[in-house]
């Protein structure tokens, strides 16, 4: 059986106790006195007062001041019950959390290390934190913690530079949450039947991959939350356009006839591909042209609310208003020639079915 089959993260209670102190315990024995993301046990020792604080982390309305609050989870092993491993989130970062420490905090126990058990721990930390809100995920680990490394990069991690804490070389790992691969309409709860078909251009017009996606049959419209906008429906088609020298994405959304139902830049921190499948890593704003040619800015609180987590830097922020701004300048009064654009490689992807 796979790592991936294997676990399942839950939050501590009271029948934990004694695998909690035999847990501890196999550390201690192993000459390990501290356990990263363990909540401060490897420090108080006794499992209710443990319990207690890891309860009160949880809230800034109980837990310590000056503190970040965090969820805290046992990695269970399903076919023993067995606890395998531990690990602490962070809900947001503060200046030192950014420096060294990051959103997660894990480790593996001694005699269980070596089975894959530490990457797939973070691949569950990492739904974790998108239940959070937690788009863009800091992880750090020693230098010469190869295993520790492994682990995030297997999840995506992207050193982002090295540091020194007092004599220790502390790697800095950043993994996106916003990296959005192609649609796959068949992955979508909605949609009862649909067909995907990606094709690379290389010309003077475009350079890049595009996507055809078909939603032939759905199990309901998909519309835009709040309004009566409808993007997909039956026979609707969508093209996302990966430019990878841009910093943008566009997707054309058209009905049943054929009709342009709107225009979507997502703006990106990079366009990219990764095992031949393209993707764009979300850098927050939007930019939306309507059918009747109006230009909307879009998702400007959480692109704010990115940065107040420190989840982007003060750079990133600049960046993707100065992107928006220079595509939107772009766009203004084109809509004819962005719907000339997008109607041309329409016909060719459909054409080559």
């Amino acid at each position: 059986m796979k790592a991936k089959e294997e676990l399942k993260l839950v939050f501590p209670t009271e029948e934990y106790k004694e695998q909690v102190e035999e847990y501890l315990q196999e550390f201690l024995d192993n000459g390990e006195n501290e356990i990263a993301g363990d909540g401060g046990l490897d420090r108080i020792k006794e499992f209710d007062k443990w319990l207690e604080k890891v309860r009160n982390d949880l809230s800034t309305e109980t837990i310590n001041k000056d503190r970040i609050p965090a969820t805290l989870y046992l990695t269970i092993r399903k076919s023993d019950r067995k606890i395998v491993g531990n690990l602490q989130i962070r809900h947001f970062l503060n200046k030192k959390l950014l420096n060294h420490g990051g959103h997660i905090g894990d480790s593996v126990r001694p005699s269980e290390r070596r089975k894959g058990y530490a990457t797939e721990q973070i691949r569950l930390a990492l739904d974790k934190c998108r239940e959070l809100g937690i788009n863009n995920v800091l992880m750090s680990c020693d230098k010469n913690n190869i295993g520790s490394a492994k682990s995030i990069q297997n999840n995506g991690g992207i050193l982002e530079n090295e540091i020194y804490v007092g004599n220790e070389l502390v790697q800095r790992y950043w993994i996106s949450l916003k990296k959005r691969f192609v649609t796959n309409p068949n992955n979508m709860e909605i949609v009862k039947e649909g067909n995907l078909k990606i094709k690379t251009f290389n010309n003077s017009e475009f350079k890049g991959d595009i996507a055809l996606i078909k939603f032939n049959k759905m199990y309901k419209p998909y519309k835009v939350e709040n309004t009566n906008l409808c993007i997909a429906n039956n026979d609707y088609k969508w093209l996302e356009f990966y430019d990878y020298n841009k910093k943008y994405r566009l997707t054309a959304m058209y009905n049943e006839k054929n009709e342009i139902v709107e225009w979507y830049f997502d703006i990106a921190k990079k366009i990219g591909k990764e095992k031949g499948i393209p993707y764009e890593d979300d850098l927050y704003l939007d930019v939306v042209v309507t059918s009747t040619g109006e230009i909307i800015l879009l998702d400007e609180d959480e692109l704010k609310e990115a940065l107040d987590r420190m989840e982007i830097t003060n750079l990133e922020y600049k960046n993707a208003y100065k992107e928006a701004e220079k595509l939107i300048d772009k766009l203004k009064g084109k809509k004819d020639e962005l719907q000339e654009f997008t109607k041309k490689y329409l016909k060719i992807m459909i054409g080559d079915d």
